[in-house]
């Protein structure tokens, strides 16, 4: 406690009136330490430039695949088929480029000395929404392609139930996919945390003791956990 500039009692110490003793004394209790390298949150140099080209041929990879689907579709109601089924190379350009990024195949796109990404072994649970998708799109191009042909001379009202039967189940596979892709993402790249298990093993606080006697091993301090005032997980 000091004594304020009338006279009544001030607690605290503020940055202010502290010298550059006292704030390099108190820094380590609002200032968290640069990560160095092997530990948790270590960033190389170059990572961020890495980052910033991949997100960035996400983008335009997942643009030019949208792109080619709603030109297709455009051709497709337009009664163009022939250049429709043109678009779809520009469909297979564009998943091509989206699977070659997510999977880091161009040297552009990757740390130094990193070789590409193994597949998660979980991620072949994707193939189901990925059969759902092509189900639809399927159904799609029936409606607007091989109905009209096969119905040519029918009543146009079971022509006209064909069509809008065939655009249902395009919508219904579609709309089952997202929710799969939805629930199957969270399922398999959520990290695992014990805290917020229902039931956690036997021995989680001798294994979350030993973990953070590691982690504080490896930083070199004193046990002192500053979460509470610097808002960070240590």
């Amino acid at each position: 406690m000091s004594e304020g500039q009338n006279g009544s009692p001030q607690f605290g110490l503020r940055f202010e009136d502290m010298s550059e003793e006292e704030l390099e004394h108190y820094r380590q209790f609002w200032q968290e330490p640069e990560p160095q390298a092997g530990e948790p949150g270590y960033r190389l140099p170059e990572q961020d430039a890495v980052r910033a080209r991949t997100r960035m041929a996400t983008g335009l990879s997942f643009t030019l695949l949208l792109f080619g689907v709603l030109l297709a579709l455009i051709c497709m109601i337009a009664g163009n088929e022939l250049l429709a089924l043109t678009c779809g190379v520009v469909v297979l350009a564009g998943l091509g480029l989206l699977i070659a990024v997510r999977r880091r195949l161009f040297p552009s796109l990757r740390v130094h000395g990193q070789g590409p990404l193994r597949k998660n072994k979980k991620a072949k649970w994707f193939w189901l929404p990925h059969s759902l998708v092509i189900a639809g799109i399927l159904c799609a191009i029936a409606s607007f392609t091989i109905i009209p042909e096969l119905d040519a001379g029918k009543d146009p009202i079971v022509l006209r139930t064909h069509v809008l039967m065939l655009n249902e189940i395009t919508m219904l596979c579609l709309l089952t996919a997202a929710l799969l892709y939805g629930l199957l993402s969270l399922a398999i790249y959520t990290p695992e945390d014990n805290d917020d298990s229902l039931v956690r093993p036997t021995d989680y606080a001798q294994q979350q003791l030993q973990r953070d006697i590691d982690r504080n091993k490896r930083r070199d301090d004193d046990f002192y956990d500053s979460s509470w005032i610097t808002g960070k997980d240590r």
